[in-house]
């Protein structure tokens, strides 16, 4: 059965997202047949056979909620046979509709329909392992990492952490935004004190190629390089951005400044490359994260400046995650060093 033999049984939607590909997502109440749920099953072509909820086929990942080994992420290409118990939600954009199915592989798996959904053959849906390029509707993603610690022995030491970072993409255009606030006291005496923000934005050209415009303020309350502040253009590569995580480069060229807290300041230009890296693992319960900026004056304010962080996240729920992060901030070989460097741990907002 393809795709055009299916009875519509939702409505056209005005301005429906022109997605490249299928997305199978939020399966509705599992179907009750003859008094007793039933659950999604997959068939491997190695012969396994897993059963539990479908959640999603995206880009080549069929994802499979399981009770006994949790959220289980499914190569497309190694599936045999599919059987959804429930309706799922089916996004098509040849005719650019909604509408609730269910999904069926193998030919020789007996299958039951739900009444009044009909059925979508595995074969049918290999186009939704297209990547996306553009996207119509805005999606809008982040996490916000809060850290705090007090200890009270010979001395009272209180840490505060807080870490922001958006990303919103629409269309053509990706937005992102960052901020951060770290504060440390040792006996009543704030022996670290500043906080920054960062905001990008990429136009993209094609699927990977992009051209990025970028601006950041860092402001220090201890040290005698009390504010750094750039700004910068320049081209951008999209190595991927799938389920699995993603991973960019940019090279930029702009203007930057340095003030330090006798008065003293410096402008300079500058070209700086700058990198964006996350990878999911264990269907999404950890994810590896890595960001930063290396920046090269082009006078002598300074030889080489560097701001960056790597960590690892672990999703104790959909919402609520703990993280682990090393963080380093360094200018060298100006008028004023620094080389501030951090480990952080606490808990996490993802979105």
């Amino acid at each position: 059965m393809g795709l055009g033999e299916l009875e519509d049984r939702g409505r056209t939607r005005k301005g429906f997202p022109a997605c490249n590909w299928f997305v199978a997502t939020l399966g509705a109440c599992c179907a009750f047949l003859g008094g007793g749920a039933h659950a999604d099953t997959v068939w491997m072509k190695n012969g396994d056979r897993l059963t539990g909820q479908l959640i999603s086929l995206e880009q080549g990942k069929l994802v499979l909620v399981t009770d006994y080994g949790g959220t289980i992420q499914l190569d497309w290409s190694r599936v045999k046979g599919v059987e959804s118990a429930s309706a799922l939600q089916i996004q098509d954009k040849t005719l650019r509709r909604e509408y609730q199915a269910r999904l069926r592989g193998a030919d020789e798996v007996a299958t039951l329909a739900a009444p009044g959904f009909p059925m979508v053959e595995q074969a049918a849906l290999d186009p939704a392992l297209e990547p996306p390029f553009f996207y119509d509707d805005a999606v809008w993603k982040g996490n916000l990492d809060l850290g705090f610690n007090h200890k009270t022995a010979s001395t009272r030491t209180e840490d505060y952490a807080a870490q922001l970072e958006g990303e919103l993409r629409q269309g053509s255009w990706r937005h992102k935004i960052g901020a951060v606030y770290r504060r440390n006291t040792d006996n009543s005496v704030i022996t670290s004190h500043h906080y920054g923000a960062n905001l990008s934005t990429d136009r993209f050209m094609s699927e990977q190629f992009f051209w990025q415009g970028r601006t950041f303020y860092r402001w220090d309350g201890i040290e005698e390089l009390s504010r750094q502040m750039a700004i910068g253009a320049g081209p951008g590569h999209q190595f991927w951005d799938d389920e699995t995580g993603a991973f960019s480069l940019a090279g930029l060229f702009g203007r930057g400044r340095y003030n330090y807290s006798d008065g003293a300041s410096e402008g300079f230009y500058a070209a700086s490359l700058r990198w964006d890296y996350n990878r999911y693992l264990g269907g999404k319960r950890f994810e590896l994260f890595t960001s930063g900026e290396i920046l090269w004056p082009l006078n002598n304010a300074a030889s080489v400046s560097l701001d960056a962080i790597v960590g690892v996240r672990y999703r104790m729920t959909d919402w609520v995650s703990w993280f682990l992060s090393y963080s380093r901030n360094q200018v060298r070989g100006g008028r004023q060093s620094l080389n501030e460097k951090r480990i952080s741990t606490g808990l996490g907002l993802t979105w």
